[in-house]
């Protein structure tokens, strides 16, 4: 069974990307992998005479509508190519179909995905992981510069607005890592190559986190965050201590996407391997419909403070349940907690507290102890 990913490489201006982007085509196509590089739409057409500034300016929302359809088109094509390779395979891309939503308003990018039958579920959907570079504008802005790429035209204080408009745009996708200044430029690029090493897996991806129990929330404070919610309904039909298999469907706006996903426990308690792919409605309903269990339930709120990536999630059931967890870059980073959250205490070596068993814990209470509150 080959592997087959697909990888935004987001950020603002002056990022980075270019430089990763040979990188990880070196790095992996040294280890075996078919390394696709799709080119960041954009550029191609304003590299072309397709431009929305200067002499004869492209309107802004066509400019997307051409930026959207390239990069659709190209996408297609490559996926189409790699899923034929008897080889594993990466596909990376300079940026993703949700980039766009950073350039036009939220209604501008609704109309645009409604002209093709798009969603933005099925769009998240779409790309393994989301790997998001900060601009050098914040936090190395000696080292911005617009020489490196000759339709680039923002000041500092623009790249910092349109790196954060960036990052927004991809919130609510299930596996965004941000990549920021905090190190020299060669550590941020091998953090990136770290971060695919990682999502590839031997022979799955690594998922390292940090989760915290939450005592209260401050939701007026909160609303000053972008925030994007999602709803979630989970369920277990296979599994033992040391490995469990769930189906989840996730809801944004009406819309819905499901999977399936298998969690191992490695040696570590901070690190499990897992993997996931997507599966139709009617095979979700398929697998819903043989048990008489109660789904885990909740709303999810993702969004990005001090440089990290949070899910906070307030379950539905169990009942008067918010765990906030976070995904670590290293097991050593130093976690800053959102201050419109009232912390009770870290919960990230309690078992207790994972899918699985609350999961028994809402259906067979006599199988395992009552959570301690």
């Amino acid at each position: 069974m080959y592997k087959h990913k697909k990888i935004a490489i987001t950020g603002g201006p002056c990022a980075g990307k270019t430089t990763a982007m040979q990188r990880l085509v070196d790095e992996f196509t040294e280890k075996g992998y078919h390394v696709f590089v799709i080119s960041e739409a954009a550029t191609d057409l304003m590299e072309g005479g397709i431009k929305p500034f200067g002499d004869d300016a492209c309107d802004s929302l066509d400019f997307q509508r051409y930026v959207l359809d390239l990069q659709l088109a190209k996408e297609n094509l490559f996926e189409r190519y790699a899923n034929s390779c008897q080889s594993d395979t990466i596909i990376l891309c300079d940026r993703g179909m949700m980039d766009s939503r950073a350039y036009i308003s939220d209604e501008e990018f609704a109309l645009l995905l409604d002209e093709r039958r798009l969603s933005e579920m099925e769009i998240m959907a779409s790309y393994d992981a989301v790997i998001h570079l900060v601009t050098a504008a914040l936090g190395a802005s000696a080292f911005y510069t617009t020489q490196n790429n000759r339709v680039r035209m923002e000041t500092k204080e623009e790249a910092i607005v349109k790196d954060r408009e960036t990052l927004n745009s991809w919130l609510g996708h299930k596996n965004v890592h941000i990549i920021g200044n905090e190190t020299t430029f060669d550590e941020k690029i091998n953090r990136v190559i770290q971060t695919i090493y990682d999502e590839l897996g031997d022979p799955y991806p690594l998922q390292k986190q940090r989760k915290f129990l939450v005592d209260a929330i401050d939701f007026d404070e909160m609303q000053n965050q972008k925030l994007i919610k999602l709803e979630i309904e989970q369920l277990f039909i296979d599994g033992d201590e040391k490995q469990n298999a769930m189906i989840r469907k996730t809801s944004k706006n009406g819309e819905s996407t499901y999977s399936y996903t298998i969690k191992k426990d490695t040696k570590s308690p901070h690190i499990r391997i897992t993997t996931s792919q997507i599966i139709d409605e009617q095979t979700y309903q398929n697998w819903r419909s043989r048990t008489d269990c109660e789904p885990i339930k909740k709303v999810r709120y993702c969004f990005a403070d001090h440089g990290q990536y949070y899910r906070l999630d307030v379950f539905e059931k169990p009942e008067q349940l918010i765990i906030l967890e976070t995904d670590l870059t290293t097991m050593s980073e130093e976690i800053i907690l959102p201050d419109f959250l009232k912390i009770d205490h870290e919960i990230t070596d309690d078992f207790s507290y994972r899918n699985i068993n609350l999961y028994r814990e809402l259906n067979h209470p006599q199988m395992i102890k009552v959570l301690k509150k």
